[in-house]
Order: structure tokens, then C-alpha cells, then sequence
């Protein structure tokens, strides 16, 4: 599985071949301690390279009691201790922890067991506190950018100062959020404003399988290699935050048909494979000779055609420069190919 670190580190060397995905149950556990660590177990070796949890301790530091969901969002609660178990049953797996902070409570408890990356949702995109307690950080910092503008960007990136390993995450949430409004040319146009890693966070239906495969495929090809999906354990059963959730095995299928995308993006580098020069060679026209032509010929455009042959000479098609105006060494057939000996001993440049 990729390593955050590692693949921060291939990023800042221009490097594209790695992918790090991060599956989010966020609060489909509903408070189900067991529900979530069945979810954990799930996930183990569906290609997870960590788990993303919605860390709350203290709800009245991130909503006032008035709110809707306060009273039910009391329910979905876990305690610091069972935080460290499901942080500990993921790392068991091989899955590293991105432990996005709701508030400065769990801020400073995701730093205290050193969470492999910390995160925080757009809606505390300027909240002054938690920014200046993440500048204080140490883990790679993952923002939630959907829906953020570039002055709030700014104001954001001055807050946290020279923060090393910070990522963008950009995704729209709309219960599910219609392919329409993906808006994914957004991807490069972040990158390179803020000159950091942006990452793709999908949020469309669970059942648009097409149109959430092309969707990664695109953002994969405008240059994203951190992915977010939100996950569950069982789509017939309605939960919280599952409306653009996928079971353990169809994210292992959509992670699976990604790397197939990035096996046929191939290298960045400019270089033509083996396969590719095989496939010209055996198509390529050859110079040929257009006629039967004897020892001594002068060679002229009358003597010397473009065509497709079985045996092809050594000859490449740019270097009809060097056979025009020179007399043959020995016969030629019509239809062979030439070849450098052709022209005798001195003949290739």
C-alpha cells in the first residue's frame, strides 16, 4: 500500500505513478462503535491506503445547541479510547489514519496519537483557532477546498505559514452531487494557483457506476493522485452520509479500475517503447527501388519510391538525402528495399 509521506515526496519531484486512496465512512456508523469496526475489517485489502474519520469530542465547541443536528449528532459520539481502538484495528490492517478535526478538542487529540494526517473540513476553512492550532502541527494537512473561493484559500494558506506537506481536497457535497456540477477543471486551475497536490473527493450517487468511473478517470487525468470515496457497509440499508458511499468491494473494483488507467497513461517521460517501434517498423514505408536498377545508376526521385514491403531495409525514409545523387555499388531490384551497402563501404553518413 502507498505510504502518505512517500508519495508526498514523488509529488514534490514532479512525480505522478503513485495513487493514494482514502476511503470515509464519515458518520455512517450512526454511533455504532461495532458497525464501524466490521466497516475497518471490510476494508482490509480492498486497496484503502487509509481511513478517513470524522473525529467530534466536544459537540458544543462545534455547533450551538439550537442546531438540528445537535441532539443526534450527541449519538454518533466515541470516546478518546475508542478512537485509539479503531485507530489501532486500521493500522493492524495496513491502513494509515486521517483523522479530520471537527473542533480544537479533537485537534489536539488527533496530534497527540499522531494520526498519519490530519484534515479539516471546508467548513473550518478560516475558522482563525483551529488554523493556527494546525500550523502547529507536524502531520501532512489535508483541507477540504469544495465550494471555497481563492481569497478564502489565501487567507487560509497565511494562517498556517510555511506548511510543508499541505494537500487540497476538492469535491462538492449535494446528497448525491449530480455529474454536472463535478466541475473537475477545477483540479488544475487550484493546483497550480497554490502550487500544492489537489486531490479528487467524489460525492456522486452510489449507483452511477459510468459516470463515477469517469469522473476518476478525468481527475486522474488532470493530474490527481489523492482520491477520497465514502464508504459502507451495506447499500441496502439506509444509513447516514451514504448517499455517494460505495461497499468495501466495489471501492476495491473502482481503485482496480483506476490503476488500469494509470497503466495505460504510461510515463510522463518522452520515449517510444519496444512495442511502439515494432508496430512502425512492420507498418512503415521503406525506400524502395521503383525499377530494376543496374550497378553504377545514378540515383534520381525516378528510381527511388516510398512503399510498404515484407523485407524492410536499414535504411530510415529521412534518408532518401543520402541516396539521391549517389551511384549504386551493386544492382537493386525492383521493389527491394535499399540498404546502406547499397551505396558501398562509405555509404551511411
Amino acid at each position: 500500500m502507498a505510504r502518505l509521506l512517500d508519495l508526498l515526496e514523488q509529488l514534490r519531484n514532479g512525480t505522478k505513478t503513485s495513487m493514494y486512496w482514502i476511503a470515509e465512512p464519515a458518520y455512517v456508523h450512526q454511533g455504532e462503535y461495532d458497525y464501524l469496526l466490521r466497516l475497518i475489517d471490510a476494508l482490509a485489502g480492498k486497496g484503502a491506503d487509509a481511513v478517513k474519520f470524522h473525529i467530534m469530542l466536544n459537540p458544543d465547541e462545534y455547533m450551538v445547541p439550537e442546531h438540528p443536528l445537535y441532539k443526534e449528532l450527541q449519538k454518533w459520539l466515541f470516546t478518546r479510547e475508542q478512537w485509539r481502538e479503531l485507530f489501532a484495528r486500521c493500522r493492524k490492517h495496513g491502513m494509515e489514519i486521517v483523522g479530520l478535526a471537527d473542533e480544537l478538542p479533537s485537534l489536539e487529540f488527533l496530534i497527540e496519537e499522531n494520526a498519519e494526517a490530519i484534515a479539516i473540513h471546508a467548513t473550518s476553512i478560516n475558522d482563525t483557532y483551529m488554523l493556527k492550532g494546525l500550523a502547529q502541527a507536524k502531520q501532512p494537512l489535508f483541507v477540504g477546498i469544495g465550494g471555497i473561493s481563492f481569497p478564502e484559500i489565501e487567507y487560509m494558506l497565511k494562517l498556517l505559514g510555511e506548511k510543508r506537506n499541505l494537500m487540497m481536497m476538492y469535491g462538492i457535497q449535494e446528497y448525491p452531487t449530480p455529474l454536472e456540477h463535478v466541475h473537475l477543471q477545477k483540479l488544475p486551475l487550484y493546483e497550480a494557483k497554490f502550487q500544492c497536490p489537489v486531490g479528487y473527493a467524489d460525492h456522486t450517487a452510489s449507483r452511477e457506476q459510468l459516470g463515477r468511473y469517469l469522473a476518476f478517470a478525468t481527475a486522474y487525468g488532470l493530474g490527481a493522485r489523492l482520491f477520497e470515496q465514502h464508504v459502507t457497509l451495506d447499500l441496502s440499508v439506509k444509513r447516514e452520509d451514504d448517499e455517494a458511499a460505495l461497499e468495501p468491494d466495489a471501492f476495491a473494483e473502482l481503485r482496480g479500475q483506476l490503476e488500469l488507467v494509470s497503466r495505460m497513461t504510461g510515463s510522463a517521460v518522452m520515449n517510444i517503447g519496444t512495442e511502439e517501434r515494432a508496430y512502425f517498423s512492420a507498418v512503415r514505408k521503406c525506400l524502395v527501388a521503383g525499377q530494376d536498377l543496374p550497378q553504377g545508376t545514378l540515383l534520381t526521385e525516378q528510381h527511388v519510391k516510398y512503399k510498404r514491403t515484407q523485407t524492410q531495409g536499414d535504411m530510415d525514409q529521412r534518408d532518401i538525402v543520402h541516396l539521391l545523387g549517389k551511384k549504386l555499388r551493386e544492382p537493386v531490384r525492383k521493389g527491394d528495399a535499399f540498404c546502406w551497402r547499397h551505396l558501398g563501404e562509405n555509404g551511411r553518413p
